[in-house]
């Protein structure tokens, strides 16, 4: 969860400054200019902070920050050399720009939405407007379509935080609701073509270059933690895109930037970004909308009308505190432009990270036990692994590797395909207690996988225990595995609960949990158990900060990074839109060194070396996912995507992943990265925080850094004193 930053009071006497705010200040520091009673609020508030002047429209909330040299704007149209505006944009979507809110709202009658400026609503829209020391509070009026609200923003001179409080929120009209609100989502852009990047935190993380043309027809739009399937009917995509766990965003000039982060409301936020070019709009923006209530479908009840629906809205708002704070990055000394490692230590400041020791490179490798398949009579149980082979392979990997870390699925007495939201009942407790036992005479974990949140459509449970959506249908998700024609249910949060609560005070060994979806699912219910997303991101948070157990979770949201102990299934890249220019490891800089990060399993889509160096690059560890039998055994089960496993067939590549792996990650283990720099096409070098410098070649050809030739489609540590640690490359 966010950490709740103290905003920064100048306190002093209360002075007239008639001349530049036309007002006198009252003894609590603040006075407002006009009551609420729709006169029109005009003219310009200036506030001076050290070398920092804030200069606000009163009308359109439209502001500038004036520091060291640079100009931060909210929103600035282009002009030419006369000073005229000549962006080509009409009155309405020029005040798109300018505004500092947008809002959209829906006509009930017509069921049709509109997204609309404030000033596009009404020229007056701020019906009072109250300066303070540190900011000002601003009262909108949108009389012609019923809705009012606060916006509050404080400012210390280098953080702008920007607030509408959820009980300030009016709505007059019983035809005119809320759908969506929008806070300065200009901050900073850009027009044209500029040198510079717009940041997004899509997958991985990923770069939008802003000196190019752009390829894409649309712009980036993706809900924060994921859709709401308690709202929406989940889709199913060939390729699935990757989700966005972290609320932030960012510009990056070579004059300066801005780091965006919503710092409340961010499970109803959705991210946002475009380039010039794109719709023949010519700014470069990103930013944020949030949610106060989204369109549903909505199932008839009457007998013989099963399947028949209707589009429907959201009746209730959603209630939170939409906030977002910018906070202004300059240059740091011997840099050309603001880069991620600038974001990610800006970003570090406002979510909770559980920080771990990590003393050796690691290694995961997960071991399916067991899988169930259709039979003559029923359904039959095929066995995969067993515990004695486990540990026999432990031995083995433990020879070279002293970071290894055991997974285990499939270990209940059904397998994998029939087993139930829980880690028991188990087919031999005995025997997975002696391995346990086992492995920590060579100091590996060991951790159960479970997923307390979704259950096999033919498994056996009550249907009070599944989660019903708004509109009362239960959900069912297609499995994601490649091959796989599974479904399941999403279960009811207090189910989940309960199983694993049920499972800690049955698991009387010294074994983990590995959850799946259990913090990285977000959805809120209203069938029998009413909760909204706000309430999930709190149980799912406290039910693991009260257990004293060791959790690993899988590609988790970022509120929970303050209660996991290691992180996997780490993407390694994003989504590759077509309006993304570049992967970058924005995820692995905010985590890397605290938080031990493993990836999926690379078995599953190995491509050799490229993806050997795209790990080193993360500093991610490899994973994965291995069984005693050969894959053909899978077939017709719901792991059949897994289709080579056999450790037999993947040892070598196992070793020699490690080895090549720690060859150069051993020398920045626990160490985090401070800078990262793009030396050329496909090469890039991360330095740690101990001096280290890791330089990674994806390229064809040679290249020299630092008098050494870093070999193509190689990697290389550069020590402090300058000492060369080559990759290690065994092909035997």
């Amino acid at each position: 969860m966010f950490k709740k930053k103290a905003i920064l009071m100048l306190l002093g006497i209360a002075v007239v400054c008639a001349v530049l705010c036309g007002v006198a200040f009252a003894e609590n520091g603040s006075t407002s200019e006009q009551p609420d009673d729709g006169s029109t609020v005009t003219g310009m508030y200036v506030k001076q902070i050290g070398d920092t002047t804030l200069t606000v429209n009163k009308q359109n909330l439209n502001l500038t920050i004036q520091k060291g040299g640079r100009t931060w704007y909210s929103g600035n149209r282009h002009t030419d050399e006369t000073g005229q505006i000549d962006d080509g944009l009409n009155d309405r979507l020029g005040k798109r720009v300018s505004d500092g809110v947008y809002i959209t709202y829906r006509n009930l009658k017509t069921s049709n939405d509109t997204q609309r400026a404030i000033t596009d609503i009404t020229d007056e829209p701020v019906s009072s407007f109250t300066e303070r020391d540190d900011g000002f509070d601003a009262k909108i009026r949108l009389r012609s379509i019923g809705i009012g609200f606060t916006v509050r923003v404080r400012f210390d001179g280098t953080k702008l935080t920007v607030t509408v409080p959820g009980d300030s929120i009016s709505e007059t009209s019983d035809t005119t609701k809320l759908a969506q609100l929008s806070l300065y989502p200009y901050f900073d852009s850009s027009y044209g073509r500029v040198p510079g990047y717009i940041f997004i935190p899509d997958g991985s993380g990923a770069l939008i270059d802003l000196n190019k043309a752009a390829n894409a027809t649309q712009g980036f739009s993706q809900r924060i933690y994921g859709e709401d399937f308690g709202m929406t009917t989940p889709t199913s995509r060939a390729n699935e895109p990757r989700r966005n766990t972290m609320p932030v965003v960012a510009t990056m000039y070579n004059d300066g930037g801005t780091t965006a982060v919503v710092t409340s409301g961010a499970e109803y936020a959705r991210v946002n970004a475009s380039v010039s070019g794109i719709g023949n709009f010519p700014y470069n923006s990103t930013g944020f909308d949030f949610i106060y209530r989204e369109g549903f479908v909505h199932y008839y009840e009457s007998s013989g009308t099963e399947g028949a629906n209707y589009a429907d809205f959201q009746t209730d708002l959603n209630s939170f505190d939409a906030q977002v704070t910018y906070t202004l990055m300059e240059l740091k000394d011997g840099e050309d432009q603001v880069n991620i490692v600038d974001v990610a230590d800006v970003y570090r400041d406002y979510v909770d990270i559980n920080k771990t020791q990590i003393d050796n490179v690691g290694l995961r490798l997960q071991f399916l036990m067991a899988e169930n398949k259709p039979s003559m009579f029923g359904r039959e149980t095929v066995h995969m692994s067993t515990p004695d082979f486990v540990w026999s392979v432990a031995q083995d990997v433990n020879s070279y590797c002293h970071g290894l870390t055991v997974s285990l699925t499939g270990y209940q007495r059904k397998g994998l395909g029939g087993a139930a939201p829980s880690v028991f009942p188990m087919a031999n407790k005995a025997a997975y207690r002696n391995l346990c036992e086992e492995l920590a005479t060579l100091d590996v974990p060991m951790n159960f996988a479970v997923d307390y949140v979704r259950i096999h459509n033919r498994a056996s449970v009550s249907n009070s225990d599944l989660l019903q959506n708004i509109s009362e249908q239960f959900v069912v998700l297609n499995d994601t595995r490649a091959g796989s024609s599974a479904t399941f249910r999403l279960l009811k949060p207090s189910y989940s609960e309960r199983s694993l609560a049920s499972d800690l005070s049955k698991l009387n060994f010294d074994a983990g949990l590995e959850l799946t979806n259990f913090g990285s699912m977000l959805f809120s219910g209203y069938k029998q158990e009413s909760f909204t997303r706000s309430d999930l991101i709190e149980r799912n948070v406290n039910a693991i900060r009260n257990a004293d157990r060791y959790f690993a979770l899988s590609n988790p949201n970022s509120y929970m990074f303050g209660v996991m102990d290691s992180y996997v299934d780490a993407p390694l890249e994003n989504s590759a839109y077509l309006i993304e220019s570049e992967s970058v490891p924005f995820l692995q800089i905010v985590l890397g060194g605290y938080v031990p990060l493993y990836s999926q399993a690379l078995n599953l889509d190995y491509t050799g070396i490229d993806l050997i160096l795209r790990l080193i690059d993360c500093d991610v560890y490899p994973s994965f996912i291995l069984t005693e039998q050969d894959a053909i055994e899978l077939y017709g089960t719901d792991s059949q995507s897994i289709f080579t496993s056999s450790f037999d067939v993947w040892k070598y590549t196992v070793r020699n992943t490690y080895i090549q792996v720690n060859s150069v990650l051993k020398e920045v283990v626990g160490q985090q990265i401070v800078r990262r720099d793009k030396l050329d096409n496909n090469v890039y070098v991360n330095t740690y925080s101990n001096g280290t410098r890791i330089v990674v070649n994806y390229g064809n050809k040679d290249y020299s850094f630092a008098g050494t030739e870093v070999k193509a489609q190689r990697a290389i540590a550069v020590r402090q004193d300058g000492t060369i640690v080559e990759m290690q490359v065994n092909e035997g």
